[in-house]
């Protein structure tokens, strides 16, 4: 996997992990870069999830709650008709056996005309041979996450995404264009742009350094 992918990869499990907790889940990152893998594991190598998720379904009774608990795999795709057509380890018979409420969340940048940049497949529900078939991630049944809440998130997913990828095509010749031209004497005197040397330094000049400018961020 490219640089570039591999940065929307994880740019898109923040997206995902932000999105749940704005819903009121309590999340925790369980994936195999994580320590969390070594305490659950039971023998063998098993699927893990990037992320396990919970909230309380009710008020507390005798400071008891009911929770519901959630596994989340979450996947960055440009071309998300063509990944559906692959295989995929979290959507095998054994892992929906393990993890009877795995949620895949896919991420794409590419989604159909009024699709959602975050849809979900349930593994469990998958039927063995087919294409899974996906749904908007607030129109799972159960999950109580908002529509607006996924449309904030996903305005930064049509922002920032498509930039990154246009700097993995672009970026040599934008770095060239970016490269400052080495001042000549020669072409610079007489023309209004004159570089005066400062006293003390004969043989050259110092550049100004250029003041920083940093756009606001947006929430």
């Amino acid at each position: 996997m490219d640089q570039i992918s591999l940065l929307k990869g994880r740019m898109a499990e923040a997206l995902v992990e932000g999105i749940f907790k704005r819903a009121r889940y309590t999340v925790a990152r369980v994936g195999r870069e994580t320590q969390m893998p070594t305490l659950m594991r039971t023998g063998r190598a098993e699927f893990m999830p990037d992320f396990v998720v919970w909230r309380a379904l009710d008020a507390p009774s005798l400071r008891h709650h009911s929770y519901r608990l959630l596994a989340l795999e979450v996947k960055y795709r440009a071309d998300l008709e063509d990944y559906l057509r692959r295989d995929s380890p979290s959507r095998s018979p054994e892992v929906a056996q393990q993890w009877p409420e795995l949620y895949e969340i896919v991420v794409t940048d590419r989604p159909e005309g009024g699709r959602s940049c975050f849809q979900a497949i349930h593994g469990s529900s998958l039927l063995e041979g087919t294409t899974p078939v996906t749904i908007d991630l607030h129109l799972v049944p159960g999950l109580d996450i908002y529509r607006r809440t996924v449309e904030e998130y996903e305005g930064l997913v049509r922002e920032i995404f498509p930039i990154l990828g246009s700097r993995s095509k672009t970026g040599e010749q934008a770095g060239r264009l970016r490269t400052p031209e080495a001042w000549m004497p020669a072409r610079s005197e007489g023309r209004g742009h004159r570089r005066h040397r400062p006293a003390g330094h004969p043989r050259g000049y110092r550049p100004s350094t250029p003041s920083e400018q940093r756009q606001g961020a947006s929430e």
